[in-house]
């Protein structure tokens, strides 16, 4: 009896140590999600810990083996409520992307809403052009009339002086040009008053023109303010939407990658032979040089007794500038430490026909989030 006991207690720690694991993955996967994940996390370690006081129990006698069988149960259905609790995120995860291409519409949206600012900002500054050319325009015909001035001022100071040798004349002649020497002093004080009214004329327009650049001047300012509270503006609420975007696509990897852990081992078995060996994670690479490269999907495979490092990358929508970067920045660096690399990248889709063949073309091997 106690051999059976004995048996039965290792068969049971066996299955006990297997739920740890596979509670221990749960844990892992579903960490970053809700707070419910993390309630049923905080319980799958009560669990773990209940489990453990049940293995003890188990070696001090039989009765204790069928409390360990019903406790094991109740830890596969948690295990079960888990797997279904992790579903429902992925669904919840789907929406999540929904809102993503919602919010990247929108982001779209705002950045048609700049150009259309920037093409008003742009016929303002076209108007602020056409005013200061009508400006230059005005200086140019106050030039003129400046000129025009002088010209008349000349041709006043050769009547002036005409009318004074003419005075001179009647002077000479005394009485008989005295009516005349009037009518010289009406047409002086004529002059006077057109000298006077064209400087008036002068001034005002001078006046004139120093309030319209005053005024345009102003006006530039005052756009020039509104153009720069605009930039701010679209500035914040282009960086909020980014960091919104950047939230909801970190959580969006982390799903896809997680779903790959639990996938991959038999869809490498399936269609390349590959045997991982251990488990799949996230992790870090370091080069000769020390530096880090955070790896996505890290691991160890067996080809054919071979043994391969699978470096694998996480992309929510790939594209052939993502398969390059890929290649450049994680593949090619790597390379020098791992000499056989199997290189893996998962996605939810592709952003063009050709993608998937492009990457398949690099040697690389491509799954989708349906796959698993």
């Amino acid at each position: 009896q106690t051999q059976r006991n004995t048996e039965a207690i290792a068969v049971l720690t066996e299955q006990t140590q297997r739920n740890t694991e596979a509670i221990a993955q749960l844990a892992e996967q579903t960490q970053r999600n809700t707070e419910a994940i993390a309630q049923l996390a905080e319980q799958t370690q009560r669990n773990t810990e209940a489990i453990a006081q049940l293995a003890e129990q188990t070696q001090r006698n039989t009765e204790a083996i069928a409390v360990l069988t019903e406790q094991t149960q109740r830890n596969t259905e948690a295990i079960a409520q888990l797997a279904e609790q992790t579903q429902r995120n992925t669904d919840a995860i789907a929406t999540l992307t929904v809102r993503l291409d919602a919010l990247t519409e929108r982001v779209e949206t705002i950045a048609e809403q700049t150009q259309r600012n920037t093409e008003a900002i742009a016929q303002l500054a076209e108007q602020t052009q056409r005013n200061t050319e009508a400006i230059a325009q005005l200086a140019e015909q106050t030039q003129r009339n400046t000129e025009a001035i002088a010209v008349l001022t000349e041709q006043v100071q050769r009547l002036t002086e005409a009318v004074e040798r003419h005075e001179a004349i009647l002077t000479r002649h005394g009485e008989l040009i005295e009516e005349d020497r009037k009518a010289i002093q009406s047409l002086r004080e004529s002059m006077e008053q057109m000298r006077q009214h064209f400087t008036e004329r002068i001034d005002a327009l001078q006046e004139a023109m120093e309030q319209m650049r005053q005024h345009f001047t102003e006006r530039i300012d005052a756009l020039q303010e509104s153009m720069e509270q605009m930039r701010r503006h679209f500035t914040r609420r282009i960086d909020d939407l980014a960091k919104q975007v950047g939230g909801l696509a970190t959580t969006v990897g982390y799903t896809l990658e997680n779903e790959a852990y639990k996938a991959l081992p038999a869809l490498l078995q399936r269609d390349y032979g590959l045997e991982v060996v251990g488990r799949l994670k996230r992790g870090y690479a370091v080069d000769p040089e020390g530096n880090e490269y955070e790896v996505n999907i890290f691991g160890e495979a067996l080809l054919n007794g071979q043994p391969l490092t699978i470096i694998g990358e996480s992309k929510a929508q790939l594209s052939k500038q993502a398969v390059d970067r890929f290649i450049r920045r994680k593949l090619r660096p790597l390379q020098r430490v791992y000499p056989h690399v199997f290189p893996i990248i998962i996605t939810h889709m592709t952003t063009s026909r050709g993608v998937e063949e492009y990457a398949r073309q690099q040697g690389i091997a491509v799954y989708y989030s349906y796959d698993f």
